[in-house]
């Protein structure tokens, strides 16, 4: 068979699927890359869902924060009475 047709059987061959995918087989042993936590380190670990949480109850906290403060100051940014 001549080089020419190799090539062209290869290539039908990667278009239909036929050959090795390179995302299911990967250099580190087969492994995906949606490992969050791979070898030791001596960092905090914290997972997606934790992290969520915590920001919405920021943000939560910052918006009682500004409404207190509205509700405190009594609207002093509306306009005089006499006006």
């Amino acid at each position: 068979m001549s080089e020419k047709a190799q090539l062209a059987k290869d290539a039908i061959k990667r278009r239909q699927g036929g050959g090795k995918s390179p995302s299911k087989t990967t250099e580190n042993g087969g492994q995906s890359g949606l490992n969050f936590y791979s070898g030791d380190v001596s960092s905090l670990k914290v997972q997606p869902n934790t992290v969520l949480i915590i920001s919405l109850v920021y943000l939560g906290i910052v918006v009682l924060l500004h409404i207190f403060s509205k509700l405190r100051s009594g609207g002093a940014e509306a306009a005089p009475e006499g006006q």
